[in-house]
């Protein structure tokens, strides 16, 4: 038993010197609704110039989508022909672009690499990754079944091999071996939007606890706007002791477990079909647009400046 104490030990600690980067998880949740009040306040973006200020945060990164093309010093356009949770997309560079403004991401119905649907999906990875923040979009999303925008966060560095070690020690009874450096998967849903329940906004948190079991916290905000009419503000603020979840800086959902401390990167797409929202079916009117006025990274002013 020693010897295997050791070398389960040793394993953990040539892992953590080498990991290996990676992908994604859900499960086990605790959720809150709110209602939203009846009058809810637009908000309208400084489009020219510089981003507002915002007190007790400082701006760090942003993108207002101002240029002709999309930056490709601040983003990477992804094309993958599958993803998961059975969606029906292939993401294409062609439905990414810039228009009024505006970055959008285009769905539409469309024969493409034995898919039957084109979509855009844009990212950070390794162009800009932070560990706290107040990250803040202005969107207007697509409408219809089938449709599944969403904004979020995903672990830059995320160690699959350390994971799957950690996992089956687990699963075997030895957690106790495992260090207390503990690399777990964790992802941040700023917004997420099924395009049947036009007023409904999904904020959720993925992790893992310190003993590997998998869970989420998880705010449903049904509010008393049409979410695909007009732009909104969707907010998250990542604290080292909380979460907290906003639109139109309306707090939706906040979290005190579970927080990561590891850098993640932004995500920004329209996922079409799949096991949560459902397909497309005949109400579905293509093709459908995902606008995006802004988006602004702050982190927090240190006490005393």
């Amino acid at each position: 038993m020693r010897a295997l104490s050791r070398a389960v030990a040793l394993a953990f600690v040539v892992l953590l010197v080498g990991g290996t980067p990676s992908a994604q998880g859900k499960e086990g949740k605790s959720t809150s609704v709110r209602k939203a009040p009846a009058a809810a306040t637009n908000h309208v973006a400084a489009k020219e110039g510089k981003a507002p200020t915002r007190p007790g945060w400082r701006l760090v990164w942003s993108d207002e989508f101002n240029g002709k093309r999309l930056d490709p010093a601040k983003w990477n356009v992804l094309i993958r022909e599958q993803s998961k949770h059975n969606e029906l997309q292939y993401y294409v560079p062609d439905e990414v672009y810039l228009e009024n403004g505006c970055l959008r991401l285009r769905s539409q119905k469309r024969e493409y690499g034995g898919q039957h649907y084109t979509s855009g999906r844009v990212d950070t990875s390794h162009k800009f990754s932070t560990t706290y923040g107040r990250f803040e979009i202005r969107g207007k999303l697509p409408a219809g079944k089938g449709m599944w925008p969403a904004y979020w966060l995903y672990p830059q560095n995320r160690d699959w091999a350390m994971e799957r070690l950690m996992a089956e020690t687990v699963a075997a009874g030895n957690e106790v071996l495992i260090p207390e450096e503990r690399p777990w998967y964790s992802e941040i849903d700023i917004m997420e939007f099924l395009g049947h329940e036009p007023n409904v906004i999904y904020g959720t948190l993925h992790y893992y606890t310190f003993k590997g079991e998998r869970k989420s916290s998880s705010g449903t905000w049904r509010g008393d706007d049409d979410y695909t009419k007009d732009f909104h503000v969707y907010a998250l603020e990542w604290e080292p002791d909380a979460i907290r979840w906003y639109v139109d800086d309306k707090l939706i959902h906040s979290t005190v477990v579970g927080i990561p401390h590891t850098p993640h990167y932004l995500i920004l797409n329209t996922a079409v079909g799949g096991q949560w929202p459902g397909n497309p079916d005949d109400t579905t009117v293509f093709p459908q647009f995902h606008d995006i006025d802004y988006v602004r990274v702050y982190q927090r002013v240190p006490t005393g400046e």
